[in-house]
């Protein structure tokens, strides 16, 4: 009867191991993954502070008023002037790539942070095949770190597009302003998507 259980608590001591082991062979990796959404959310929410509405006037601005000068401007400018026009014309395409694609990045880095979470969680409750766990670690990490420099890059690439903007800005609407007897256009909100 004693060795019958000293039989039984062996195969419980084994049988708790073993379930400890699924749970906790990942904790290193668990605390990667948690760190790394973190970042990933404080990328979000950096990002999140570029003013978007201001983005978009600022498109609006830019595509109407180079619609207006392109079709009304026939003759020679100053040196100042063609340089602030040229600055005003070369923020378009980033301007139109934040308004256009600003909820897709934002979208991706949201699935990234819940597959984070759930791979984080799966790994802790030892629900993760262990053949396929070290595969999907490094999936989830390496798309995670690529959303967060590309966070990252689009946040300081708007910011300097808005300035140059910005600071091309008066510029340009003085001009306008001399081709179109002080009155500026009203915008049109271009299509996007």
């Amino acid at each position: 009867m004693r060795h019958l259980f000293s039989i039984f608590t062996v195969l419980i001591i084994v049988g708790f191991a073993s379930s400890c082991k699924n749970t906790h062979a990942y904790d290193k990796y668990v605390k990667e993954l948690d760190s790394l959404k973190v970042v990933l959310q404080q990328s979000v929410d950096n990002f999140k502070t570029v003013d978007s509405a201001a983005c978009m006037q600022a498109y609006s601005k830019q595509y109407t008023y180079s619609l207006f000068i392109d079709s009304h401007l026939k003759d020679t400018v100053t040196k100042v002037v063609a340089e602030n026009l040229q600055n005003f014309h070369s923020v378009k395409k980033g301007l139109h790539d934040y308004v256009e694609l600003r909820s897709t990045w934002l979208a991706d880095a949201n699935v990234s942070i819940t597959q984070l979470q759930a791979l984080s969680h799966d790994l802790k409750n030892g629900s993760v095949n262990e053949d396929e766990a070290i595969e999907f670690i490094n999936e989830e990490k390496k798309q995670a770190e690529k959303i967060i420099e590309e966070l990252k890059i689009n946040t300081e690439t708007i910011r300097k597009h808005l300035d140059v903007f910005n600071q091309s800005l008066p510029v340009c609407e003085d001009l306008i302003k001399q081709l179109n007897s002080g009155i500026l256009p009203e915008l049109v909100n271009p299509k996007t998507k």
